[in-house]
């Protein structure tokens, strides 16, 4: 049995850890003969005050021993699995039930496995090591296969809607950022995405901004989801200063083989849309090798249309992607993983509108499409040895995409610039443009009008970590680490001329503008986590680590851009930085169901290199920002476990924000250093389950974020002042959702599921006065689920956005921004079938 694989479950809801001392002492218990094993363990875990892990497909089908009287734990545990072909064993303070090795079979047959119940407490990797949730003390929330499952998710738009105060932003084309928190800004990521134990980012491009983009894998067979909120700093390195968001997939089993085909059919806007995937796991040599195949293919309807082009349906997308998993246990404690992801996605056009045109309409000048070509290959070894655990990853990715934008507005308000002219006509600074000579500058630009900015752009990054960490019952828990990643990309970025009828590339009328500009960051890191008291109802956790990046920058102008000035685009810089994130917190049992937590936290992202031609010196080069976050929380469970709640309250300091600022002529974006913010907020996610058909769960997030600083400058356009609340921050978002499941008749089952996402009012600028300001958000999404469901197959219906929302979620500032919202109402039906 492997700790990180799957859905585990802890039956007896955040029982209290029990000290050495009274793990001896004897104790009265009354368990009956018969009961499922699952509620045999739970009612051991009450009356032991003990935590245990177990699988549910590991107990399901068989029935529990009478165990009765005052009995040591130890020895009535023993009775209660005698046997059932499982065994016990100690694991960092809990009891951990494991299959008994090499034995012929249970005594009692199995049946069909079950879906785990999401109130149990879901062991997690938040910090590096496996932990429940509930005894987690950071703001957690862990989605399991089965709760992603019943709630249909299956790409980064839906799973949004299911975790409220993560918020994905679109910054272009076939681009989003991640932000939790309120820590909103430019650069590197300020929400690290990893897939398993791999963090994934975007490249730098020509605006020093990676984290506006990430490969977006397609979230098909996943074990499991986890939103950690708050800096992890320590443990995740740069880039996780809000949070961080880890999706982890499964793994080959190697003992049973299995199969499962689902297909989907939508509509939205009235354009049709499907989706397929396919999941085969075979076990090669049972217990020592197997292999799982993903494959998927999805087609997303279209719902913008281009009024200036005078097209219908223009953003339809396609994505193909196959994914393949070698797993093998060569002896007892040591498993090893590798996993190769290839994906390709087209986009046909840009799914934002535009304000002019309203609601889903664009008036760009050109069709933006936008291509994909995602490689993802990653090993791992994890060994366990007696006392201690031993893990190692190496992995790879290729990202190749090519991604345009609009660039009419910024050539035509060049039309009648005087300093344009010079340039064109190589005038001194001082001299001035005649009359025919602003005529024919006037004339060029239009021949160059309308324009497109179009970027391929090649990434590629690799990644090591080994880390070993404490594995078994003791005062004392540890994790120590060693973090390399080197990360190279480069784009080709061109301006060129479009047909004003059909929005293509006039290809014989040559570059208005081209550049090149590579990028390349290393990071050397090495991290640990000391915990005192990790078996007692009271401990400390001290945490560090030590970074060391390096980012350089190249950039060569092949044509220069007179219009928007690209004459100094020749450069190559370095920058360079070491220094600590560190860690501190505290918990607190408060009793056998509820945690206290306090925390003080830090994070931080790197510099580099702004690649804006003719920058001013002192705005070429950007500083490293960092935060700390100070946190009060509380965990627990009421009503005999029917009740999970948990809350926590926190206030960020921000010195030193990155964040993007515009050229006077808006053509060009680049990093600023523009001071300090402060965030105040609050969370809380609660589930009440009565046992009973019906269940539902609340979610809420604050975060009131303002600059506490000016931000000036002399060259830039954009920036705020101290008291403007943070760009595209919602003060509140909230989500609430209830199921209802009951038998139909014997071998069938109903599901229905209703979920409400609210997101509050926020602003496209720091100022709400500027005219480049749009007011966003405002926003709730409905949706509705219905699924069938027999031994072998599933069939449903679903509705996304009931109410046909369509207030903004995001806008660009610029020449002609772009206005991104909800997809309008999708209707849609699915069909499963395992084999």
């Amino acid at each position: 049995m492997r700790i990180g694989h799957a859905s585990l479950v802890m039956g007896g809801l955040c029982a209290a850890v029990a000290a050495p001392a009274q793990a001896a002492s004897a104790t009265r218990f009354a368990i009956p003969a018969g009961l499922p094993l699952e509620r045999a363990l739970t009612t051991f875990s009450t009356q032991s005050d003990r935590d245990i892990l177990f699988q549910p497909a590991l107990v399901a089908g068989l029935k529990s021993r009478r165990v009765v009287g005052r009995l040591d734990p130890d020895a009535a545990l023993n009775q209660l699995l005698k046997g059932t072909g499982l065994t016990w064993r100690s694991f960092q303070g809990r009891v951990l039930i494991e299959r008994i090795e090499k034995m012929a079979a249970p005594v009692q047959p199995p049946a069909p496995p079950e879906q785990p119940s999401d109130l149990d407490g879901v062991v997690i990797t938040a910090l590096r090591r496996p932990t429940l949730d509930q005894l987690t003390p950071m703001s957690v929330r862990a989605l399991t296969e089965a709760e992603l499952t019943r709630a249909g998710v299956v790409t980064f738009e839906r799973a949004t809607t299911t975790t409220p105060g993560l918020v994905a932003t679109a910054t272009g084309v076939g681009r989003n950022r991640l932000t939790l928190r309120g820590v909103y800004g430019s650069g590197e990521a300020t929400t690290a995405l990893y897939y398993d134990d791999v963090p994934v980012t975007g490249a730098s491009g020509t605006t020093a901004d990676p984290g506006s983009s990430f490969p977006e894998l397609v979230l098909a067979d996943v074990s499991r989801v986890e939103l950690l909120r708050g800096p992890q700093g320590t443990l995740h390195g740069a880039s996780a200063m809000g949070g961080a968001l880890k999706v982890m997939f499964n793994r080959p089993d190697l003992r049973e083989p299995s199969a499962r085909l689902e297909a989907e059919a939508s509509t939205s806007a009235g354009h049709l849309g499907q989706a397929a995937s396919l999941v085969l796991n075979q076990p090669l040599v049972e217990g020592l090798l197997g292999v799982r195949v993903t494959a998927y293919h999805r087609t997303e309807p279209a719902f913008i249309d281009n009024s200036r082009l005078g097209l219908s349906a223009v953003n339809d997308s396609q994505v193909n992607g196959v994914r393949l998993g070698i797993g093998a246990q060569p002896f007892e404690g040591l498993n090893l993983n590798f996993m190769v992801t290839r994906q390709v996605e087209d986009l046909d056009d840009t799914s934002a509108w535009t304000p002019m045109g309203g609601s889903y309409v664009s008036t760009n000048y050109g069709r933006l499409p936008f291509e994909s070509e995602v490689t993802f290959a990653v090993g791992s070894a994890d060994w366990r040895l007696p006392g201690v655990r031993l893990s190692a990853m190496a992995a790879a990715y290729r990202w190749d995409s090519h991604r345009r934008s609009e660039y009419s507005g910024v050539l035509l308000a060049e039309r009648t610039s005087e300093a344009g002219c010079r340039r064109y006509f190589a005038l001194a600074s001082s001299a001035s443009c005649s009359i025919d000579q602003m005529s024919r500058w006037t004339t060029y630009v239009d021949s160059r009008a309308p324009g497109l900015l179009t970027q391929p752009v090649d990434m590629e990054s690799r990644v090591v970590e080994m880390r070993a960490t404490s594995d078994g019952h003791g005062f004392i828990g540890w994790t120590i680490g060693l973090f390399g990643e080197s990360r190279e990309d480069s784009i080709d970025s061109q301006v060129v001329v479009l047909n004003a009828s059909t929005g293509q590339p006039v290809e014989v009328a040559g570059f208005t503008g081209r550049r090149l500009v590579d990028s390349r960051f290393q990071q050397r890191a090495a991290y640990g986590e000391l915990i005192i008291g990790a078996d007692r109802d009271t401990s400390f956790t001290v945490g560090a680590r030590r970074f060391d990046y390096k980012r350089t920058t190249v950039g060569r102008t092949l044509i220069v851009n007179v219009i928007s000035n690209t004459a100094e685009g020749n450069f190559d810089k370095s920058a360079s930085e070491k220094g600590w994130s560190l860690k501190f917190v505290g918990s607190h049992r408060l009793n056998a169901r509820v945690l206290a937590y306090a925390q003080a936290s830090q994070g931080f992202r790197p510099g580099g290199i702004n690649t804006v031609p003719s920058l001013s010196q002192d705005l070429a080069a950007y500083r490293a920002d960092s935060l700390w976050n100070y946190e009060l929380g509380l965990k627990g469970t009421w009503l005999d476990g029917r009740l999970t709640a948990n809350g926590a309250v926190y206030r960020i300091d921000w010195r030193d924000m990155q964040y993007t600022a515009a050229s006077p002529n808006g053509a060009f974006s680049f990093l600023a250093n523009i001071g300090r913010a402060r965030i105040n907020g609050a969370e809380a996610d609660v589930t009440f389950d009565p046992r009973g058909p019906w269940r539902t769960g609340l979610n809420l997030a604050y975060a009131d974020a303002v600059l506490t600083e000016d931000q000036e400058s002399a060259v830039a356009v954009g920036l705020g002042s101290a008291g403007d609340r943070l760009p595209v921050v919602p003060k509140i978002a909230a989500g609430i959702w209830t199921e209802y499941e009951r038998p139909l008749t014997r071998g069938l089952d109903l599901l229905l599921r209703a979920d409400a996402t609210h997101t509050g009012r926020s602003h496209s600028a720091f100022a709400s006065s500027s005219a480049d300001d749009t007011r966003l958000g405002g926003v709730m999404l409905i949706g509705m689920r219905a699924v069938v469901q027999a031994e072998s197959w599933n069939m449903g219906a679903y509705v996304e956005n009931l109410l046909n929302d369509d207030a903004p979620s995001f806008a660009s500032t610029g020449r002609q921004p772009q206005v991104y919202g909800p997809r309008p109402r999708r209707v849609g039906v699915t069909l499963g079938y395992s084999f």
